[in-house]
Order: structure tokens, then sequence, then C-alpha cells
């Protein structure tokens, strides 16, 4: 029973986003991830468990950020949260002794969790709904980073690893202030040390993966930086004319709306 009411009442929260359109909101399936993440804090309270509060209120504060990542980058990051949780649910009782917690809820919840996951997988998929703003810097900055990703390619195929690469780090230039073109070049960069046997771009793109993924959606990223591992990324560069141009637009809303 708590599996077909979560699934009904799942389906009924996504199917008002779409009547109401509260879908067209990008904080809505950020925000619903977050409360029902937080209704964990909400039982441990009612069991009177302190310790247990705060394990539950991490654990939300936790979900809570990847929803606000997914809001303010790109919903595919809601999707793995939603989906996330609905798998937490199925262990949360092998993990947390909260002694508030009804029964029923986990399977309820990870039900309600699954179903709004893939609702918005489908979403996303289908083109429903844009995984990123497109008011959003990473949005409007695409098509630029394409081109120059386009252009490395042709490079490539032409024998040319050194031009190919000099693209992407016009592309690292004009993307690294959206999170996802800027782990995007930078993994790119990683195979192209792997395709041309460069040991030390391999090893040095591996921390700034991790490094793009962590730290650009708080702006900690140097103006400028080619992205490469002949570079410290922490050093800010001069930006090519024609770049910084084409970033200037990307800033501007007042040039995307109709």
């Amino acid at each position: 029973m708590e599996f077909a009411i979560g699934a009904v009442l799942a389906l009924g929260a996504c199917g008002l986003g779409v009547v109401a359109g509260f879908e067209r909101d990008r904080a809505f399936y950020p925000v619903m991830l977050i409360v029902i993440a937080s209704y964990y804090d909400l039982f441990a309270v009612i069991g009177g468990d302190k310790g247990v509060l705060g394990v539950e209120i991490a654990i939300s504060l936790g979900f809570a950020a990847i929803a606000v990542l997914g809001f303010r980058v790109n919903l595919w990051l809601t999707v793995a949260g939603l989906l996330g949780h609905a798998g937490l649910d199925f262990v949360h009782g092998q993990w947390v002794a909260n002694p508030g917690l009804p029964s029923w809820w986990p399977a309820f919840c990870a039900t309600f969790d699954a179903v709004a996951g893939l609702y918005l997988l489908w979403a996303l998929t289908s083109k429903r709904i844009d995984a990123s703003d497109p008011l959003s810097f990473g949005f409007r900055i695409r098509a630029y980073v394409d081109a120059e990703l386009a252009a490395s390619r042709s490079a490539e195929r032409a024998g040319d690893a050194e031009a190919a690469f000099r693209h992407l780090e016009r592309a690292h230039i004009l993307g690294q202030r959206s999170t996802v073109q800027h782990v995007r070049v930078h993994v790119l960069m990683l195979l192209w040390g792997l395709r041309n046997h460069r040991a030390r771009e391999v090893v040095g793109q591996f921390t700034r993966v991790i490094g793009a993924a962590t730290k650009t959606w708080v702006g900690l990223v140097p103006s400028g930086n080619t992205g490469g591992a002949d570079v410290s990324p922490f050093k800010p560069m001069a930006i090519p004319d024609d770049l910084a141009e084409l970033i200037d637009v990307a800033r501007s809303p007042r040039l995307w709306v109709n």
C-alpha cells in the first residue's frame, strides 16, 4: 500500500506542476527534493533523540546542497538527488535508528522519490524542461564553447594535435564560469592527453576535473586561465579580445530576451 500511495502522490505532484505551470519554475523539483529529504529531520524531532537529529540534519543538508546545485547549475543533478534519496530510503534504517520514523515511511518516500525522479528524467530527456536555465551564463556560452570544441575535433582529425589543444584552451576560457562546461572541457583535455600519450596532461587534468566540479559554482576560477597542465590552475591570465567579447555577450541577459 505504501508503494502505491507514494507513486500516486508523486504523479499527482508532477501533474499539478504541469497543469498549474509550477514546473516552468526551475525551483519546483529542487524544492521538492529539499522538502521530502527534510521529513527525516521532523521524525527525529518527534523521536526526541538529539544524536539522531544531528545525523538526519547532516543528511538532509547534503541533499539540500544537491538541490541547490541542480537549481543553479543543471537539473540533472536534481534527478540524481531524487533517485539517490530513493536508494537511501531503502537502507536508511540500517544506518540510522530514528525512533520517530513511521514504519511505512521508507517505502512511501522511496516510491515518491523514484517516480518524481523518473518523471523529471523523462521531462529533461524529452526537452519538456530545460536542464539549464536559458538565461544562465552556462546555457548562453555553450554555443561558443561548442564551436571551439568542433574546431578542436577538426584539427585533431587533420593530424594537428597541438592546434586541437589550443582550441580546447579557448573553450576552457569561454566556459570556465559554468560548472557543466568547465568540467566538460577538462574531461576533453584529459582524453586528449590519453590519445596523445601526454602523461603530465592526464595527471594534471584528473585534479582539474575535480576542482572544476567542486569550485566553479562558488566562483573560485582564475579569469582567463587556459586550463592545461602547463599552467597553474590558480593563475589569472589575459583573455583574448575575441573571446572576451563573446563572454560579455553571454553575460548580458538582456541580449537574449525577445
